[in-house]
């Protein structure tokens, strides 16, 4: 488990599984990609740097982790937004590690990049990407940064990249062995491209 900072707020993990997966035309949580599925993976990466990973949507789960608690999405809000609200209404006081369910290249090394980018006074980690994306997913979220979501969600803008307008929001670059940890796959073509027939 991660040592936390006195001055920083214990962490908990979750993994969305609420997305539905039209473009990919199969739930993205249960593609299997080296005998585990992408939910699976997203767990496992994050279960020993963390106090407790939970699940947040309406997504099917694999069997593996149907234990884990699931929580629902707020009730007039879309997307991601929706799932990182769920998790920061249920631990206010903490801050969360927040994945998608389908990153196939997530790892253990990445989840403890993004933990020792965390720094007193920042209220959010979104790692920039080379190209200059801002990744909102595999992504650290404080408590603080709770206000700004909130407001985001009463205003209807759904998009978590917005949290990068705000200074106290940090957009680190992850170094080049674990830049492909970020990459997510929403189509047949993106998982063939980045992973091959392997899933």
């Amino acid at each position: 488990m991660t040592v936390t900072s006195p001055l920083l707020p214990v962490v908990n993990g979750v993994v969305l599984v609420g997305g539905s997966s039209r473009r990919m035309g199969r739930p993205k949580q249960l593609l299997v990609h080296n005998g585990m599925t992408l939910s699976e993976r997203a767990v496992a990466a994050m279960k020993d740097h963390v106090d407790r990973v939970v699940l947040a949507g309406s997504g099917q789960l694999p069997e593996a982790i149907e234990d884990l608690l699931l929580l629902a999405d707020p009730l007039g809000v879309a997307g991601p937004l929706a799932g990182v609200l769920a998790a920061m209404r249920w631990a206010p006081g903490a801050a969360w590690v927040v994945a998608a369910c389908d990153m196939p290249r997530i790892s253990e090394a990445a989840v403890r990049w993004l933990l020792d980018q965390r720094r007193f006074g920042t209220w959010s980690i979104l790692p920039r990407s080379r190209e200059g994306r801002v990744e909102t997913l595999l992504a650290v979220y404080e408590p603080q940064a709770r206000s700004l979501l909130e407001a985001q969600a009463a205003g209807g803008r759904w998009g978590l990249r917005h949290l990068a307008e705000d200074d106290r929001v940090a957009c680190p670059t992850p170094p080049v062995e674990l830049a492909d940890c970020w990459i997510n796959v929403n189509t047949p073509e993106d998982v063939e491209s980045e992973v091959g027939s392997g899933l």
